[in-house]
């Protein structure tokens, strides 16, 4: 197989979608080695994951429906058993660092961690390019997070929440400051899902360049403290990319949420 060739260029409609955003977009980007532009894998990549999390959450909510079941732990670890692990992991993670309101939070940033986790794991397989090492995806997965931190603290706070951009100290000789601390806090707020895209993107990027170079010139043994490596990382970047949405939900909702 060829090196920027993966496994989902062998599925229906692929090739056909690629052909066509390169003929009417390629011309816009300049490629060094001349070539075509892969532009249309983290699609394909990002569809196979959620058909993946489909069908795995059905199998899991079949046995968590059953109560009695669902108590006796599972004597293999399988799928359940990486739901259950998940999902502890996750909502003590968003206890500790929400708090109270937590719960209400769970459904998104859940999604989004199975999201990245899966998509993450997924480049690990030999052939097969990730949704996540693609900046569009990981964007997106940032943007999310950032309409969705806004839109809570909207409703939570209400125009307070546009004001304390403003006038962060909260005191009344703040309002003076408002001309220099208000670009500065619009900055850094619009900074918040580049970073965390570019961060996604980029560790995905470099973590699976460096697994199959090794791999490619060394197929076996030596690849494998490298596949240890890239497992953490994986797992790392899911934890930290829900970390920091649980912390702007925190700074921006809970906090308000919890006094009222």
């Amino acid at each position: 197989m060829d090196h920027h060739t993966s496994w989902l260029s062998f599925f229906p409609g692929y090739q056909s979608l690629h052909h066509y955003v390169n003929e009417h977009y390629g011309n816009s980007v300049v490629i060094p080695s001349g070539g075509s532009i892969e532009t249309v894998h983290h699609i394909y990549a990002a569809l196979v994951t959620l058909v993946i999390l489909v069908v795995t959450s059905l199998i899991a909510r079949a046995r968590f429906i059953d109560v009695e079941r669902a108590i006796v732990p599972p004597r293999a670890f399988g799928i359940v058993a990486a739901y259950e692990l998940f999902g502890e992991t996750l909502l003590g993670q968003m206890a500790n660092i929400i708090g109270p309101s937590y719960r209400r939070y769970v459904p998104v940033i859940g999604s989004l961690g199975l999201f990245i986790f899966v998509s993450n794991m997924m480049g690990l397989i030999p052939g097969w390019r990730p949704a996540t090492d693609n900046f569009n995806t990981s964007f997106a997965c940032g943007l999310i997070v950032f309409l969705y931190f806004n839109f809570h603290g909207l409703r939570v706070n209400g125009h307070h929440h546009i004001t304390h951009l403003m006038n962060p100290v909260g005191t009344w000789w703040g309002w003076f400051l408002a001309p220099l601390l208000f670009p500065i806090e619009v900055v850094g707020l619009l900074a918040r899902p580049i970073t965390l895209g570019v961060r996604l993107a980029a560790n995905m990027i470099g973590d699976h360049a460096v697994l199959f170079a090794f791999a490619g010139l060394v197929p076996l043994v030596i690849p494998l403290p490298f596949y240890m490596l890239g497992f953490l990382i994986c797992i790392i970047q899911t934890a930290v990319f829900c970390i920091l949405a649980c912390v702007y939900i925190s700074l921006h909702a809970s906090e308000a949420e919890a006094q009222h």
